[in-house]
């Protein structure tokens, strides 16, 4: 006699959670072969960004305070003008603050379902919507519940 699965939740695409399995695209993993789930978050690295401002900022110093002797480097021509080292410094420093200030902005703290198996753990989906990754861990836990429940009551 085969058993009418309870689905507790589906986005109506990718993921899907019944009283005995979890199914993300086409992987699908039995509730009995999860030994932990959970929600983690994934913050970004900000460090190389960090550092690029952090040289950026050291190198408009250097420039506008005429650090750089001018026997050291020699003035380079740029499209008809004349650029001295401490000139050239204070453009490449503002350069790598505008892409470091935009590589940080664009960083984002991003959410995932975390499951382990007997294979180890692993995000089995990641998203930048908390709310999503949320309801997908809570219909998880519905799920164990009810799994349980069955499993005691056999």
């Amino acid at each position: 006699m085969m058993t009418r699965r309870k689905i507790l939740y589906t986005d109506g695409h990718e993921v899907t959670v019944t009283d005995s399995f979890f199914q993300v695209r086409q992987t699908l993993y039995m509730l009995g072969n999860i030994t932990r789930h959970g929600f983690l978050v994934i913050h970004p690295d900000r460090l190389p960004a960090f550092l690029t401002l952090i040289v950026g900022a050291m190198m408009i110093i250097v420039g506008a305070l005429h650090m750089i002797p001018p026997s050291s480097i020699p003035n380079v021509e740029f499209y008809g003008v004349e650029l001295s080292a401490d000139t050239l410094a204070v453009g490449i420093g503002l350069g790598f603050l505008v892409v470091a200030s935009l590589i940080m902005g664009l960083m984002k703290v991003r959410y995932a379902v975390r499951i382990a198996t007997a294979d180890g753990e692993k995000n089995v989906l990641v998203s930048g919507r908390k709310e999503y990754i949320e309801q997908i861990v809570e219909a998880l836990n519905r799920a164990f519940f009810h799994f349980k429940l069955y499993r005691i009551r056999r």
